[in-house]
């Protein structure tokens, strides 16, 4: 079974991917009529982009957003996003209106997708671009096409743009994902040297995080941490036990509020982290909409966790963190500048970017000591101790 897991399951996947790709770049070369087009930005006034993929993707792509609105400053732009990922944008200045696509809900039916069509339709979209970077995610392809925009721009990866008038070649290598996603605009003239994401709060969720802190009597003052303990796959878990040493010692040797968050599945979680625990944290998992928690962690001064969606979070606040990269490729997912510490073995496995542990003991995790981390942690608060 070991075997079957390490090396013919990987074969047989990577082969599907390579025929399927084989197939969509076939279909590619027929469709000759789809040419490529010049783009000249003032004939462009109604854009729409496409990012339907996870929280961290998302923030990561706000530098990009943010180059697309200064090039085309003039022009109504619309973004199309998943159902759980709308409150990381919707108060995003850059963006006049946010379309949510939810496949599971409001738009499961046939007769719901032709109506969500002939709304994008009825919008007479002159550039659409897809911002996405995953392969085989085919979604905003097809959302672009029948939406009858006139230029359709977006990464031909694993033969995926078929139906682009502009298909941008990935790169051989992995990079930065905002650096990624900012080289999708390249045809358009666009760049940028800019890469810190930016994501704002609605003026609700300020309210609530201030009123939490309130009725906690938690004051400006005082020292918050957040530790995101999960994340989507379990190979991006550091270990219970190293978490609950760090937060009783940032708790006891700081003086910190610590707040643990997450979602609904990571509840469980977090129970158990608490337990091992002999201080108290404030345990907010599952208890907040993401416009809330983005709130909260706006207001830290040290986020803690996984490479996952929280975590991406506190970048687009600009909040210092630890973080732990696990199997995830850090050429691409590694927090960028000087106010992230991030801990990653350099294995013979790793970075096998997989939510599934070959080896079985997801070493590159738990070989990630607690003293570590609470040394890491202690640095990074230096600056905060001596104000």
């Amino acid at each position: 079974m070991a075997i079957y897991k390490k090396h013919v399951r990987p074969f047989i996947r990577n082969l599907y991917y390579f025929l399927f790709a084989l197939k969509l770049n076939i279909l590619s070369y027929l469709l000759f009529w789809i040419r490529l087009k010049r783009v000249s930005p003032e004939q462009i006034q109604r854009i729409l982009l496409v990012k339907t993929e996870r929280i961290g993707d998302l923030v990561l792509t706000t530098p990009a957003i943010r180059a697309i609105r200064q090039h085309f400053p003039q022009s109504n732009i619309s973004m199309i996003v998943n159902s759980y990922t709308r409150e990381i944008i919707e108060n995003d200045p850059n963006i006049d209106e946010v379309v949510v696509y939810d496949a599971k809900s409001s738009h499961r039916t046939l007769k719901q997708k032709i109506r969500f069509i002939k709304y994008l339709r009825s919008r007479k979209f002159d550039l659409a671009i897809d911002l996405g970077t995953r392969n085989f995610l085919l979604l905003p392809v097809l959302l672009m096409y029948f939406s009858r925009a006139k230029i359709t721009l977006g990464l031909n990866n694993s033969g995926r743009g078929f139906l682009f008038n502009i298909k941008v070649k990935p790169h051989a290598q992995p990079r930065p994902l905002a650096e990624e996603v900012v080289s999708i605009l390249h045809p358009l003239g666009i760049n940028t040297s800019d890469m810190q994401p930016k994501i704002y709060l609605s003026e609700e969720d300020k309210n609530y995080s201030d009123r939490l802190l309130k009725e906690m009597g938690i004051g400006e003052k005082d020292l918050l941490v957040g530790i995101h303990p999960g994340g989507y796959f379990e190979t991006l878990h550091w270990t219970r036990e190293g978490y609950a040493k760090v937060a009783d010692h940032l708790i006891q040797e700081h003086g910190a509020k610590v707040f643990l968050v997450g979602g609904p599945r990571e509840k469980d979680l977090a129970d158990k982290i608490k337990d091992l625990m002999d201080s108290n944290p404030i345990n907010l998992v599952s208890q907040t909409s993401l416009g809330q928690l983005m709130a909260l962690i706006s207001r830290c001064q040290l986020f803690i966790g996984g490479s996952s969606g929280p975590l991406n979070i506190a970048l687009g606040f600009d909040v210092p963190t630890v973080s732990f990269l696990g199997p995830s490729i850090p050429e691409r997912w590694r927090p960028q500048g000087e106010k992230h510490v991030v801990f990653r073995k350099d294995l013979p496995c790793s970075p096998c970017d997989s939510g599934y542990c070959y080896q079985k003991n997801i070493e590159c995790m738990e070989g990630i000591t607690p003293q570590e981390v609470i040394d890491a942690a202690d640095k990074q608060l230096q600056g905060f101790a001596r104000e």
